[in-house]
């Protein structure tokens, strides 16, 4: 049929391409919207760093985790010593002297090219049970940074439990190391755990900027002899 010299299969034509042209104007709208206005985006914006602590040359951050009651925090130090020293510490010394209420940790295995398995044992304050952790500790660099890195990853299942321990099973945790000069490092930790059994995220949160304060504070103060005052754990 032809209307003013026109076909109808034309109008037809025509009027689907409006539709469809107007159906990407409408899609590009909402993804747009989502975009913008997603809780992802919205939840990253809710989780900025905050500043708990700041002493002694040791700025500590925590932020909410989505999905976690538990902070994870971050912190970083200044120490007088080159990286390829801080580094030997770092690996060869027991962690139980400098990490923060570890009152044991044992090498257990090799897990490959740069990895080992690691045990080691928290004394909390009572009442809360003791924790114990067995992780795999990955080292890695970055060449274009001079940025050596550890991460950590849980393996609850490695070995057998312990009787009067409770078992943490998930540990997200970054230790890095970066050459500064005048031959000294910056160390930098970062860490998000689940504490398992029935510890309240509140007394966790109240206390978890202790942990990378402490323990950063306890390394540095090891490894270049000055104001040693080590503070593991509490009683």
């Amino acid at each position: 049929m032809i209307i003013n010299g026109v076909s109808k299969i034309d109008l037809q034509g025509e009027e689907l391409w409006h539709r469809l042209k107007r159906m990407r104007i409408l899609i590009t709208i909402l993804l747009l919207y989502s975009f913008f206005f997603s809780p992802s985006l919205l939840n990253a914006e809710q989780s900025s760093w905050l500043l708990r602590k700041n002493l002694e040359g040791i700025p500590v951050y925590t932020r909410k985790v989505t999905g976690s009651p538990i902070l994870e925090f971050k912190a970083n130090v200044i120490i007088d010593a080159p990286l390829p020293k801080v580094i030997a510490y770092f690996e060869k010394t027991q962690i139980s002297r400098w990490y923060y209420q570890c009152v044991l940790s044992k090498f257990i295995e090799n897990d490959g090219p740069k990895q080992e398995v690691i045990y080691l044992i928290l004394h909390l304050p009572w009442p809360v049970a003791s924790r114990d952790f067995v992780f795999k500790r990955t080292r890695s660099k970055e060449s274009a940074q001079g940025l050596i890195s550890y991460t950590l990853t849980a393996l609850p299942n490695r070995l057998p439990l312990v009787k009067g321990m409770i078992r943490v099973k998930s540990i997200e945790s970054v230790w890095s190391f970066k050459s500064l000069p005048r031959d000294r490092t910056e160390m930098f930790f970062q860490q998000h755990t689940d504490t398992a059994g029935s510890i309240p995220a509140s007394f966790v949160n109240a206390v978890v900027a202790d942990t990378p304060y402490y323990s950063l504070k306890n390394f540095r103060e090891l490894l270049t002899g000055k104001n040693v005052g080590h503070k593991r754990r509490i009683s």
